[in-house]
């Protein structure tokens, strides 16, 4: 698809959020918030255990205590298995087994919370103690305690090309790594609830969630209903960050509702978010790169581990860090994912980049420092460009016959739109280098590695630079559609599956419809969670909304402009061609004629008695005529970070004193809406360049600090207020008039740039999260080794 070659009327416009009014004034609707009739409310066992099977549990003084309804246990729900987006989760719904303090066991439905709780407690169960690991390292050995049937370690996901040993041998100077990253917690500052309803065997379920379509596929799978029975109502979610996709406490809600025969609602405490439900990752990369005296890149060789904890089965985090580097001639990554008896780990905001990335970033700074060149020079000579070979190339994996076969066997329409496959179709961190630098006022500032451009006392300061990639929307598991209506008065309604955590979805798709149909944007409104009328979409995950679901919502508006076209040049205009009419302001016209006097509007074509039906017509629908491209074979986003640090070095206290951030997702379809999300990333990589961190009990796993008092997180005091976003709008040839996704390459970008800025002020690098005490110790202030 070429360049769209029209000035826009609504893409690009800083336009107010469609909920902005409920959310101010606190009428927008969240799991917690929802209420059905005649609702009963439950409660969930947990394991206080590490690794425990149940040998016997009794319930009877549990369900003959006065207002339960219900009580669930494993032994009702025998081999119900399902799998969360992206192995998120794997495993049964219940089991008998805990595989981490905290793991859901049973559940009980009551006429109140408080009776739920106290049934809760009136179940007896006598547990066998299994062995347990709480280390990745010691799992890995043969003689571990097995968590899954599975073993404990996943194969190895591999990306490789050339051949590292020819490129260690034209190396000049190599650099080695060992980096341990522990793990972030979602932390949400909404909790969430699940609802659900059985009528007959047709079941409801309402709850926050990003991703309904995966939700409804993960109750399908488990309970063998087929998925026409099978409704979920995604709810808003607010923070969510990948917390809230598909959650084993909304399949035990299902479970329980059908056994009361009631309405169930489970609704989770701070802590059950925070303890029981996932987290990021705890990862390790142990890795080398290699260049050239002049800087030049010959070869990288990383292995990198995460902990799934006790259901992920994770093997490759989505290290697009790999893409955004892979100008190297040489590279092996190879990534193991291993379970352990900890809570679960999943897919959190930035995955993967912000880890493997964050250790490639920190071993592409130290050779550059070794060859004396400052990181933007390092950056601009080794980061990948436009038409450049990208080195995840997942989708081959899934291609049948070679890649000529492949491109054969595409059809020639499609083919002609498509870009090339296998290389970065559009953007790069050139362009974002160079107009961050420049607003930043880098030159000025850059003193130098590991050197101060100010102190006085103990205090530093420093600036540093961070660049992060990551994809746009994933094809595997599924295709992503779109369904838009016109309705007979004019107005637009688009069936989306996405999610709404404060990203701006329900506004950026419906700028789409608007600019493609031609119509005013208070014609549009959207329906993003009812599966039972919004078609299969990933929803909003690896960054896939703006992008995937953009392309949908444009290519289901084109379908319907098409038809709407058809009935007008028949019917009223009298033209042959539907492509010699236009629509402006929701007003249909002859091309290149928005005021001519023969313009109508829409409603009216709709209610033209037709030549062919001999009756009007009632509404439109359009959908995506052809598939949308691979978009893992071409498509990424990118972001520069600038930031300045202060940093007490007696102390350890780092201060963020200023901040600049520069995207690249093609084009800017809400400047606003993108500046919250460049923003948010970069608070939420700040927070874990710099504080956050869960404590795990080094005997049980269990989570110490699973509260916002005693979780650490970034407060609006925290991070500069006059933080400066610029964007770089280089047009992407498949994305919405030009877009591409941008919600998770802002978060690496600013890890990085801050661990940089620490070092630079400090002369030292300092592990990851740089906490007071982390930083004080890494400069000798303080001598024990506890962290």
């Amino acid at each position: 698809m070429g360049s769209d070659d029209k000035n826009f009327a609504v893409v690009g416009k800083g336009v107010k959020v469609k909920d902005a009014h409920e959310k101010v004034t606190g009428g927008i609707k969240y799991g917690v918030d929802m209420a059905v009739q005649n609702m009963a409310y439950g409660k969930i066992l947990r394991s206080p255990h590490a690794h425990a099977r149940i040998r016997s549990i009794d319930v009877s003084k549990a369900a003959a205590l006065p207002g339960v309804y219900a009580v669930l246990t494993h032994e009702e729900a025998p081999d119900l298995d399902w799998e969360a987006a992206w192995f998120n989760y794997r495993g049964k719904v219940l089991d008998g087994i805990g595989r981490f303090v905290g793991d859901d066991l049973a559940a009980v439905a009551a006429k109140s919370e408080e009776i739920a709780q106290r049934a809760v407690e009136l179940i007896e169960v006598e547990y066998e103690i299994l062995p347990h690991v709480l280390d990745m390292e010691e799992a890995r050995k043969p003689d571990a305690p097995q968590i899954r049937v599975e073993g404990n370690e996943r194969d190895p996901y591999v990306v490789a090309w050339g051949d590292v040993a020819e490129g260690e041998a034209e190396a000049e100077v190599i650099v080695d790594c060992d980096i341990f990253y522990e793990s972030q917690q979602y932390a949400p500052l909404g909790r969430n609830a699940a609802i659900a309803e059985w009528m007959g065997d047709r079941v409801t379920l309402w709850t926050s969630s990003q991703t309904p379509s995966e939700l409804r596929d993960g109750i399908h799978e488990a309970l063998g209903i087929p998925l026409s029975k099978i409704r979920v109502m995604a709810l808003p979610c607010g923070s969510s960050f990948g917390q809230w996709w598909s959650n084993n406490f909304m399949l035990i809600t299902v479970l329980l509702a059908r056994k009361a025969g009631r309405p169930v609602k489970i609704e989770l405490t701070n802590e059950e978010c925070m303890a029981t439900v996932k987290r990021r990752h705890l990862e390790h990369t142990r890795g080398r790169m290699g260049c050239t005296k002049d800087g030049r890149l010959t070869f990288a060789r990383f292995d990198h581990l995460i902990d799934n904890g006790g259901y992920g089965f994770k093997d490759d985090v989505g290290f697009f860090c790999v893409d955004m580097w892979g100008k190297a001639s040489h590279g092996h990554y190879a990534v193991h994912g291993i379970n352990t008896n900890l809570l679960t780990a999943g897919c959190m905001r930035g995955v993967g980049d912000c880890t493997l990335g964050a250790s490639v970033e920190q071993v592409a700074d130290q050779l550059a420092e070794k060859v004396g060149l400052d990181p933007i020079e390092f950056r601009l000579k080794n980061q990948i460009t436009g038409g450049d070979d990208l080195r995840m190339q997942h989708s081959k994996h899934n291609m049948k016959g070679s890649m000529k076969e492949y491109i054969a066997g595409i059809r020639e329409d499609l083919r002609a739109d498509w870009p090339e496959l296998f290389k970065l179709s559009s953007g790069g961190t050139a362009d974002i280098l160079k107009m961050g630098a420049e607003r930043f006022r880098w030159s000025e500032r850059w003193a130098g590695w590991g050197k101060p451009n100010w102190s006085e006392g103990p205090r530093r300061r420093a600036v540093g630079v961070g660049t992060g990639a990551h994809v746009c929307g994933v094809e595997f598991e599924g295709s992503t559609s779109a369904v838009v209506r016109i309705n007979p008065d004019g107005s637009l309604k688009v069936h989306c599956s996405v999610g709404r955590q404060g990203q701006g979805s329900e506004t950026t798709q419906c700028q789409v419809a608007a600019e493609e149909m031609g119509v005013p944007l208070d014609m549009v409104e959207i329906e993003t969670g009812d599966t039972d009328s919004c078609p299969w979409s990933h929803g909003s995950l690896a960054s896939n909304t703006m992008y995937r679901v953009g392309w949908a919502t444009r290519a289901a508006t084109q379908d319907a402009r098409r038809q709407l076209l058809e009935i007008a040049a028949r019917e009223h205009f009298e033209v042959t061609d539907p492509n010699e009419l236009d629509i402006t302001g929701g007003l249909v016209h002859p091309k290149g004629q928005p005021d001519s006097n023969s313009r109508l509007s829409i409603s009216d074509v709709l209610n033209i008695i037709r030549s062919d039906t001999l009756g009007q017509t009632s509404s439109i629908t359009g959908r995506p005529a052809v598939p949308m491209p691979p978009s893992t074979t071409f498509a990424r986003q990118f972001g520069a970070q600038f930031v300045e640090v202060e940093v007490d070095v007696e102390t350890g206290q780092i201060k963020l004193l200023d901040y600049v951030a520069a995207q690249d997702s093609g084009t800017v379809m809400n400047p606003q809406v993108l500046k919250n999300q460049v923003i948010g990333g970069a608070i939420c990589g700040a927070g874990f360049a710099i504080y956050e961190h869960l404590v795990f009990d080094d005997q049980t796993g269990a989570i110490k600090n699973a509260n916002l008092l005693d979780y650490k997180l970034l407060r609006a005091a925290d991070f500069p207020w006059n933080a400066e976003v610029l964007f770089h709008e280089d047009y992407d040839p498949v994305g919405p008039f030009g877009a591409r996704g941008a919600g998770e390459s802002p978060i690496a970008a600013g890890i990085s740039a801050i661990h940089q800025a620490v070092y630079n002020a400090t002369g030292v690098w300092v592990p990851l999260p740089m906490t007071p005490e982390r930083v004080a110790r890494a400069l000798g202030q303080i001598q024990s080794d506890a962290a």
